[in-house]
């Protein structure tokens, strides 16, 4: 079979729309994110849908041992993981009043040893060599079926719906969370849903590119995009699609080369096209920012003494 026709089967085109629409989501709400300073979140949802996935597993097992796995079971047992894991987060930093970065490391190395703990405890069973959890954790983007491009497709237009909706009030908030509150804005509230769609991002994401990967896709578009513009609407749209290419980078490589790792050339892909904007970039690029130095400099030695 041919590059050509392997490109335009029909497995490919469902895996490159289920990668595209994850990267829109992904940026959309990975921008967001980072100016919440959260980047390190994304990480720790995606630790924490490990003991989900896996206890999901186990009662599946134990309810119905002949039938293998049941992957929306394992999708919704990380989901409810990863909720639990931000719930812990969001707790420590504003009842406990943990620093940011000691509640992201408490939480993501918590949630991970208990998923390791219950990961030996799955392969130990009769049933699992059928768990396929190492799927969730590196991605297997080439499992990916028309039932899940319609959930990521529905996940990826109710995130431009939420945040065209929220985007003000989600852009002062993460600016100055103190004249949010002093204005009025339920603060409490507009974290949490931005928690919670980063949740929804993470688990819609975990077959596509797995649990410990998908943070490259919430953070390096958004920071690619930030080379090009300051303002939060260019930003919004560049990190789409930055984060659609690079998902449909991933996509094509690992269709031409079956053997790659999908979630890891989307990673890939998302790294050249930082590397591409910090160089190049209109805004903040260092080619930019190196020709303004030296006209600066130029301009000062030209300029007669007084």
């Amino acid at each position: 079979m041919s590059h050509f026709e392997v490109l335009f089967a029909y497995n490919t085109l469902v895996v490159l729309a289920g990668t595209m629409l994850l990267g829109i989501a992904a940026g959309i709400t990975g921008t967001f994110l980072m100016l919440r300073r959260r980047s390190l979140a994304g990480d720790v949802i995606g630790h924490a849908a490990l003991p989900g996935v896996a206890v999901a597993f186990l009662i599946h097992a134990a309810i119905a041992p002949d039938a293998g796995k049941s992957l929306p079971l394992m999708l919704l047992g990380g989901g409810i993981a990863s909720a639990c894991g931000m719930l812990a987060a969001l707790w420590l930093r504003n009842v406990a009043r943990l620093p940011e970065d000691a509640v992201m490391a408490i939480v993501l190395s918590t949630f991970f040893g208990i998923g390791v703990v219950l990961l030996s405890i799955v392969q130990a069973s009769p049933t699992g060599a059928q768990a396929g959890i190492k799927d969730f954790i590196f991605g297997q983007a080439a499992a990916i079926r028309i039932s899940d491009v319609a959930l990521l497709a529905t996940i990826t237009a109710g995130t431009i719906v939420i945040c065209h909706s929220l985007v003000k009030e989600w852009t002062l908030m993460c600016f100055d969370q103190g004249l949010a509150g002093v204005l009025g804005y339920p603060v409490r509230t507009l974290d949490f849903l931005l928690m919670a769609l980063v949740v929804a991002v993470c688990v819609a994401g975990m077959q596509a590119v797995g649990l410990l990967l998908i943070v490259a896709l919430l953070i390096i578009p958004p920071t690619s995009a930030r080379f090009w513009s300051d303002s939060i609407g260019p930003n919004i749209w560049l990190s789409a699609i930055f984060g659609a290419i690079s998902a449909t980078t991933g996509g094509i490589a690992s269709a031409l080369v079956p053997k790659l790792s999908t979630g890891a050339i989307i990673v890939l892909a998302a790294a050249m096209f930082m590397l591409f904007s910090m160089l190049f970039g209109s805004r903040h690029g260092l080619l930019l920012r190196w020709h303004a130095r030296r006209m600066m400099k130029r301009a000062s030695q030209n300029t007669p003494p007084a």
